[in-house]
């Protein structure tokens, strides 16, 4: 079959471009052979999709096109059975096109409706969209950002701005994340749509390049060609330097077997080492609202989870051998779902390993798995981090804490003999108001002056990053939330009735008290970067409210010698 180039101009007013949604593909040939096994096989095989060659401006190239759910009603059909005894006759039908085009010894994949399901998932470049918005996007008009937190959390939040504004208005942290998806005006371009429009023309960028692509195959091809030409020439724009300094490792790189073993090591920890989490992958941050279950399957083990954890990974690679822990999660998936019996996908079959967050040190360099791609974390970046830490590490706590002896083997033990010492313990004495029904520690310590203590015994990322954030949630409480002040003065006053803290109370200043079980000096060596990270995220947000934070070190007397963290 061949795309006649005559079937698009049927009218003076067929559009010069189209918005597209484009992918590049990796490790995949340009006969059609290579093509096709590019292509989820599956959708062929089981929904009677047709594949078939074609050429698109005289390009042999490769379709894929169908219709999904033929003939099957909706899962909330048998809900309004129920309800009203009458049977809707409806049926889900959702087609999808891809049109896999070879330019230049490499593959791209125009994707229509819900193609971008009929790639293999594998096949598809990381990060192309991105790249390719970070060199042609106007700093000063983007439209969106999304950004990952490189913390043993891995929270996302995306930031939006309907007119545009400067990359450097959008909040995202100096330190301590990954930008994954950037939406914004396209720049001067030699593309299609540079010469034949006038109006700013939106792109958007992650795995896939959303971007208005020329209509005529013509077009289409020199498009893809300048696409290219921009990849391999051109830099990233000055402005979007605090982004780009996160380096994606390349695919041959070879640290990426060394760390893609110790990865398959911490896969098969057993227990949580705080390098480890479980983040949704920018690809599926759309349909996130709309999934009411995810269907997970690592090797033999398949299981349909309402939102699943770490714990939920680590369990469905159990039994699974050493050195094939990360090929498991690779030929495995995680799928979400539209409804709770997991029959209305709403999200391509993405890899596993896709969802997995880790942070990884080898030799001097630190080096993040995020979406499936190995990010070095560049020495000015790590540099920072540690610089701005140390000062929080050395500056004074102006407060003087007991040391951690071998009889007091639990935090509340540790706080009750702090208490012997001036201060006032608070630990485990959850607040409950009504913004906070749940209830929240306002600290663990109270110092005679107001200063709320924060103590933890670390040996992670996780529970300091808890304490970070803890810190965080107690200010805002205390500072803005009056039933929460209220009950915050009688529940001090109730243990010590002469108490300086009165009705008018307000943080002035948050002390985090750290020991590691090591036994080692509380500094930046010895500290895991992702808690370095929250740390500075907690402590700028904190100082961002007037109020000043310090980081003590909490000796430990008898404590036996063991392994940095």
């Amino acid at each position: 079959m061949s795309l006649d180039p005559t079937a698009f101009q049927a009218s003076a007013a067929v559009p010069k471009t189209r918005r597209s949604t484009l992918y590049l593909l990796q490790d995949t040939g340009t006969s059609p052979a290579d093509l096709r096994a590019a292509l989820n096989a599956r959708y062929e095989r089981d929904h009677a999709f047709v594949v078939e060659e074609v050429t698109a401006g005289g390009t042999p190239a490769l379709m894929c096109h169908g219709v999904i759910g033929r003939h099957r009603p909706p899962d909330w059909t048998s809900a309004v059975t129920t309800l009203t005894g009458r049977k809707p006759l409806v049926e889900n039908r959702t087609s999808a096109c891809a049109l896999l085009l070879p330019v230049a010894g490499e593959v791209f994949a125009l994707t229509f409706g819900m193609g971008h399901l009929l790639l293999d998932q594998s096949r598809i470049s990381p990060g192309f969209g991105f790249d390719f918005v970070l060199r042609t996007a106007q700093p000063d008009a983007i439209r969106q950002v999304t950004h990952s937190l490189m913390d043993a959390r891995g929270r996302t939040d995306r930031s939006s701005a309907a007119q545009g504004q400067h990359i450097r208005t959008f909040p995202i942290e100096e330190y301590g994340e990954v930008v994954s998806r950037l939406v914004g005006t396209l720049g001067s371009t030699e593309l299609t749509i540079g010469k034949h429009s006038r109006r700013t023309a939106q792109v958007a960028g992650t795995d896939a390049l959303k971007i208005h692509l020329g209509a005529q195959p013509e077009d289409l091809l020199q498009d893809l060609n300048r696409i290219r030409a921009v990849l391999a020439r051109h830099s990233p724009a000055p402005e979007f330097e605090a982004i780009a300094r996160v380096r994606p490792l390349k695919s041959g790189d070879a640290r990426r077997s060394v760390l893609e073993a110790q990865l398959d090591e911490l896969l098969g920890a057993s227990a949580d080492t705080g390098s480890l989490a479980l983040a949704v992958p920018a690809a599926c941050l759309d349909q996130e609202d709309a999934a009411l279950s995810y269907r997970v399957k690592l090797g033999s083990g398949r299981r349909l989870i309402a939102s699943p954890t770490i714990d939920d990974i680590h369990e469905l690679l159990d039994g699974i051998p050493s050195g094939r822990r990360l090929a498991a999660l690779s030929a495995g998936y995680i799928q979400m779902y539209r409804d709770e019996e997991g029959t209305d996908p709403v999200s391509p079959q993405v890899k596993a390993h896709k969802w997995i967050t880790a942070e990884i040190p080898l030799g001097t360099s630190r080096y993040f798995h995020h979406e499936g791609r190995w990010f070095e974390i560049g020495d000015r970046y790590l540099e920072g981090i540690r610089h701005e830490v140390d000062t929080l590490l050395t500056t004074p706590a102006g407060c003087v804490l007991p040391a951690w002896t071998p009889g007091l083997s639990a935090e509340a033990d540790y706080n009750l003999e702090a208490a012997k010492h001036g201060y006032l313990c608070l630990d485990r004495r959850l607040i409950k108001t009504t913004q906070h029904p749940h209830g929240f520690e306002a600290a663990d310590l109270l110092g005679e002056d107001g200063t709320l203590i924060h103590v933890k015994r670390a040996t992670s990322s996780a529970p300091l990053s808890h304490l970070f954030a803890q810190g965080r949630v107690s200010t805002d409480a205390l500072r803005f939330d009056p039933e929460a002040r209220a009950e915050f003065v009688r529940r001090v006053r109730e243990q010590h009735p002469a108490h300086p803290v009165g009705e008018e109370f307000t943080p002035r200043k948050v002390v985090y008290a750290i020991s590691l079980k090591s036994g080692k000096a509380l500094t930046t060596k010895n500290l895991f970067t992702f808690a370095q990270v929250s740390l500075l995220q907690a402590a700028r947000a904190l100082r961002a409210q007037g109020v000043e934070v310090a980081v003590v070190g909490i000796p430990s007397v008898g404590a036996a010698s063991g392994p940095q963290p």
